[in-house]
């Protein structure tokens, strides 16, 4: 019998990993909004250093990665970007248009080729 492309610990080893990609995600880009909200909409000192933590925590998280500095934010490049479409949707109430659709899903695939391609 042949060996399946995927076993169970390459695809928890994926699985892991992306979730750490989208934690990133959502650690610089919620720390990035209470910064925003402190500075462009005048919340109090606390947004920022709330902000400024959680960016610090987010600055940690892809250490976690098993790869290197370079491939792990090459390809987190592309996470952030469909995660900042989701966050527009989610809090923002934004809808993307075609072009943010396309360019997103464009970057996920190419995130996707950077990190998880075998070599």
């Amino acid at each position: 019998m042949a060996e399946p492309i995927i076993t169970d610990n390459v695809a928890l080893s994926i699985f892991t990993s992306i979730m750490l990609f989208f934690i990133a995600a959502l650690a610089e880009i919620g720390g990035g909004y209470l910064v925003w909200k402190w500075i462009r909409e005048r919340k109090g000192v606390v947004f920022g250093l709330v902000g400024g933590i959680i960016l610090f925590i987010y600055g940690i998280i892809p250490t976690l990665q098993p790869s290197n500095f370079g491939r792990v934010y090459a390809a987190y490049g592309g996470i952030f970007i469909i995660s900042a479409i989701i966050w527009g949707i989610l809090v923002d109430k934004k809808k993307p248009d075609r072009y943010e659709v396309i360019g997103s899903l464009t970057a996920i695939l190419g995130a996707i080729i950077i990190f998880y391609t075998p070599r």
